[in-house]
């Protein structure tokens, strides 16, 4: 089984994302519809690692949006993002091939990150070199560079408060 860690904010949806109501769940139907194609042409499944899965309101959205995923990754809210997507993992030993599509690092350094920019979202690029990496064509993943990854890691200690 082939699987997309997918983050919502920064990948679903982006600076762009039109908001008249400044909702805090908010999902662009063009991004969504990059991630649907995405899905068809590789047969990989979603888990939600998003922080909206940690709230009823939230997976309530990406429901309501037609985000098409089948499982969320436990809760650990002391630990990173990282030991969350492995506990999954761990859980679930048929995965042949994943990857974590996600605008900010948090840690993820040693897993197949594709890392789209929160001002433009999911793109093409990313869609096309997702394909090929969870089709077996390539073992290259798509992350920011180092400096824009140390920011991103700084920033997400003083955001991400899950306590």
């Amino acid at each position: 089984m082939k699987v997309i860690f997918l983050d919502i904010d920064g990948v679903l949806n982006c600076s762009k994302t039109p908001n008249p109501r400044d909702f805090p769940y908010i999902v662009d139907k063009k991004l969504l519809a990059r991630l649907k194609k995405l899905l068809e042409r590789t047969g990989a499944k979603v888990v939600l690692s998003s922080s909206w899965r940690c709230d009823p309101v939230g997976r309530f959205a990406a429901k309501h949006y037609g985000v098409p995923f089948f499982d969320i990754c436990p809760d650990k809210p002391r630990s990173s993002r990282r030991k969350e997507l492995q506990a999954w993992l761990s859980a679930h030993p048929k995965v042949t091939r994943y990857a974590v599509l996600d605008d900010e690092d948090d840690g993820l350094d040693d897993l197949p990150l594709f890392q789209p920019s929160a001002r433009t979202g999911l793109t093409m690029e990313i869609v096309r070199g997702l394909e090929k990496y969870l089709n077996g064509e390539t073992d290259q993943d798509m992350r920011a560079n180092a400096v824009v990854r140390l920011g991103q890691n700084i920033h997400s200690l003083f955001k991400r408060n899950k306590s």
